[in-house]
């Protein structure tokens, strides 16, 4: 019984989870080698390219990423002693994760852009599609299904609170702008309006079971906000102008700034995605209040001699677990990034860098460390490597390489080529592409180079 009530809790959360398809996709050789490129102004707005004019007509960024900090494939499926064949080993995975674990999806469109250099000034126009997904698990939900109440959990109460579901799928309209101050400062800004197309937002999941390790009664508690707008969210078939008109709207900006401290180092800093979006169209909310229930067994005595005891019990517990809905309209904050760090020249052709990257996602921050090295030959040709530590993961190496010239730049990604060569070790996925047509180079930056 106990077991049907808790998939009947977490049924909304599970199923919706796993439908939608959320670490935030960082893109780190744009912090790199690719930092001239013009889907770099995306990550700082102080960030810009050496051509007068850019654009791109649904060829631009397209970006995928993946990632789950409780464990890999190698950790579920281990070799066999006797015959190096693979099992499952749930206890395995059990054991490399954390409290409360973080699987997430995330994908990004640059559906058109152009951008413009006017004197020490640079304007930018772009429209993207976003998609964002983050379903937050806890070690004692997998504890609870492969050991059962009475294995370590015995005695204690099974904490599962957390489990949840933060996805945003919506189309983002930018207009960007950044100027140089003197030789050293830049600075730079981006508006976005948004328009949402749909939303799962956990606003509060607490769940508990104790079992008692004398009389084993069970205890249950819970307290369940759950908000939801625009599903069943059907990416593949909608249309991005339509979903412009969508009723739900919002606006976030983006700032950012970098300061050449010396000849050779260059400081930047950038503040993503500080906004909201107000759900108003199909919205759909679950809601339970915080309650406690202690199930002491069937008494046998009053089972046989009153008829209507299971149906009492029965009656008991639907009253407990009920869960109320309403259709509220509701505002949901996008997962801000905070980005700081520096780049250093160390020859014409060879650089390094370091970065830490915030992110906030409701409520909850988590930080990645990033260094780098770049290999620039002639402006034409951009390689870069990156080493991070990202989602309890410390062996993500990215590679991207960047290519311009003939009005065209080109560039493909990865945050982690070990998601290719190693994919079942491999805690994170990520690769990005994109291609801009360029027009004109900016006669004051050949002039300094001179």
């Amino acid at each position: 019984m106990i077991q049907k009530l808790i998939k009947s809790y977490l049924l909304i959360l599970a199923v919706v989870g796993f439908n939608s398809i959320s670490e935030a996709q960082n893109n780190f050789g744009f912090y790199g080698g690719l930092q001239l490129m013009p889907q770099a102004h995306a990550y700082n707005p102080a960030f810009s390219p050496e051509n007068k004019f850019h654009f791109s007509l649904g060829t631009g960024m397209h970006s995928l990423g993946f990632s789950n900090s409780g464990f890999t494939l190698n950790d579920i499926l281990v070799e066999r002693a006797q015959d190096d064949s693979l099992v499952l080993s749930p206890s395995n995975a059990i054991s490399k994760m954390a409290k409360l674990n973080h699987l997430g999806f995330n994908v990004q469109n640059e559906l058109l852009s152009f951008g413009m250099k006017l004197r020490k000034t640079y304007f930018s126009v772009g429209l993207y599609n976003r998609l964002s997904v983050q379903f937050a698990y806890p070690k004692d939900f997998f504890s609870l299904l492969v050991e059962g109440n009475g294995g370590s959990l015995l005695g204690q109460r099974a904490d599962m609170d957390g489990l949840g579901i933060y996805a945003n799928s919506y189309v983002e309209l930018a207009f960007g702008a950044n100027r140089e101050f003197g030789d050293k400062l830049k600075l730079g800004a981006r508006f976005k309006l948004l328009s949402g197309i749909g939303n799962v937002k956990t606003e509060k999941s607490v769940l508990g079971l104790t079992t008692d390790a004398t009389t084993f009664d069970l205890t249950l508690d819970g307290e369940l906000d759950l908000r939801t707008s625009g599903l069943p969210i059907n990416g593949l078939n909608y249309d991005p102008m339509t979903a412009l008109t969508a009723r739900n709207k919002g606006f976030a900006f983006d700032f950012g700034g970098s300061y050449q401290l010396s000849e050779r180092l260059l400081i930047s800093a950038s503040l993503l995605d500080l906004g909201s979006i107000k759900w108003t169209q199909n919205v759909q909310n679950y809601k339970r209040s915080s309650f406690s229930y202690t199930f002491e067994g069937v008494d046998l005595n009053q089972a046989i001699n009153d008829s209507n005891y299971f149906e009492t019990l029965a009656d008991t517990l639907e009253h407990i677990f009920k869960v109320e809905g309403n259709t509220d309209s509701y505002r949901a904050v996008l997962p801000a990034r905070f980005i700081v760090g520096a780049n250093m020249e160390l020859t014409k052709m060879f650089g390094a860098g370091a970065f830490l990257f915030s992110d906030f996602t409701n409520n909850k921050y988590r930080p990645t460390l990033m260094l780098q090295g770049s290999l620039t030959l002639k402006k034409w040709f951009m390689l870069n490597a990156t080493y991070s530590v990202s989602a309890r993961s410390a062996t993500n190496v990215g590679v991207s390489v960047g290519l311009k010239g003939s009005g065209m730049a080109y560039f493909i990604s990865s945050d982690n080529v070990f998601g290719f060569i190693a994919p079942a070790r491999s805690k994170n996925f990520h690769i990005s592409t994109g291609l801009a047509f360029c027009i004109g180079r900016d006669r004051d930056k050949e002039v300094e180079e001179e």
